[in-house]
C-alpha cells in the first residue's frame, strides 16, 4: 500500500508538470482568474497594458503621484527592454508590476512549454530593467484574454491571472468625454479597470484620468491593488526601502513594514509610519 501511494503521488507531480510546463507550487498562485481588488469596500484597481512608453507612461505615473494613487503596469518585455528606466521609476514609485508577455502575442493555441518560454524571458526582462533580480511580479495579463493554458504556467511562475472588469475601450480612438462615460457607468465597488498607457496615442486616456481620479476621490472612492490567488502572501514592496539619515523631497515614495508611503514634503529622520504629518500611507504593498 505504502509503495502505491508514493505511485500515485509521483504521477500526480508529474501531471502537474505537463499541465504548466514546469513544477507546481503548493504555497502559491491557484491559476484562477483574478476579478476583483484584494479588500472590499468602495475602492478600484488601476491597471495600465501595453507599456512602458516614453510619451505615456511618464505622464501617467505624474498623474498617479500627483493624486497619492497606486496601479498596476503590465508591461511588455520588448518596451521593457526599450525603456529601462521607465520600469525603473515605475518601481521606484511603488506601483505593482504585471507581466503581459514579451510582444503582446494571442496564447489562445500556445503549448504549456511555449508559454512558460515566453513569461519567463519577459519576468526576466522586467527584473533586468528595474535592477533587482528578486523583483515581485505577482501577476500575468494575457493580450485579448486569451487565456488558453497561461493561467496555470503563470501560477507556476508564482503570477496570478490578472483580467479586468471595467473596459472603456480607450484603443478605439475615442475622447477623452467618452472614456469618461464609460468608466463613469462601468464602475462599482471592488472593480479592476483596464486602460493603457502604451501602444498607441494614450491622450484621451490621460485626459479622462486626470479628471476622473480627482472626482473618485471627492466621491469617496479609494483605490487598491488587485487580488492575488493562493494567498495571503506577506507584501510585496517594490519601492525603495526608507532610510532614516536618506532626505527626501515632495512626491518622493519609500516602503516601510510593508507598507508604500509619500512625502508631502522634504523630509528627513521621519520614520514614515509614524509621521502622518509628513508622509501619507498609500497603503499595504
Amino acid at each position: 500500500m505504502r509503495l502505491r501511494s508514493r505511485v500515485l503521488s509521483m504521477i500526480v507531480a508529474l501531471a502537474a508538470v505537463v499541465a504548466t510546463g514546469g513544477p507546481a507550487r503548493a504555497d502559491g498562485p491557484t491559476g484562477d482568474i483574478v476579478y476583483a481588488t484584494r479588500n472590499g469596500g468602495k475602492v478600484v484597481a488601476l491597471t495600465f497594458d501595453d507599456g512602458p512608453s516614453p510619451d505615456w507612461t511618464p505622464k501617467v505615473l505624474e498623474l498617479l503621484r500627483r493624486q497619492q494613487v497606486r496601479a498596476t503596469f503590465c508591461l511588455l518585455g520588448g518596451q521593457v527592454q526599450a525603456h529601462p528606466e521607465l520600469v525603473r521609476r515605475i518601481v521606484a514609485d511603488g506601483h505593482a508590476v504585471c507581466n503581459h508577455t514579451f510582444k503582446h502575442d494571442s496564447l489562445a493555441g500556445w503549448t504549456p512549454g511555449e508559454i512558460r518560454a515566453d513569461l519567463t524571458a519577459t519576468n526576466d526582462a522586467i527584473r533586468a530593467a528595474a535592477g533587482d533580480p528578486k523583483l515581485p511580479i505577482r501577476y500575468f495579463r494575457a493580450p485579448y484574454g486569451a487565456w488558453g493554458a497561461s493561467p496555470q504556467v503563470a501560477a507556476s511562475l508564482g503570477m496570478s491571472a490578472l483580467a479586468w472588469t471595467m473596459d472603456p475601450s480607450d484603443w478605439d480612438g475615442s475622447p477623452a468625454e467618452t472614456l469618461i462615460q464609460r468608466l463613469n457607468a462601468q464602475i462599482y465597488p471592488t472593480a479592476v479597470a483596464l486602460s493603457h498607457d502604451g501602444g498607441g496615442d494614450r491622450s484621451p486616456t490621460l485626459a479622462a484620468y486626470q479628471q476622473l481620479i480627482p472626482q473618485w476621490q471627492q466621491a469617496g472612492w479609494g483605490f487598491e491593488l488587485p487580488a492575488t490567488t493562493g494567498g495571503p502572501y506577506p507584501p510585496a514592496c517594490t519601492a525603495p526601502a526608507w532610510r532614516g539619515r536618506d532626505s527626501y523631497l515632495q512626491g518622493d515614495r519609500v516602503s516601510r513594514n510593508g507598507h508604500v508611503y509619500q512625502a508631502r514634503w522634504w523630509t528627513r529622520l521621519e520614520d514614515p509610519s509614524g509621521a502622518w504629518w509628513v508622509w501619507a500611507d498609500l497603503g499595504v504593498c
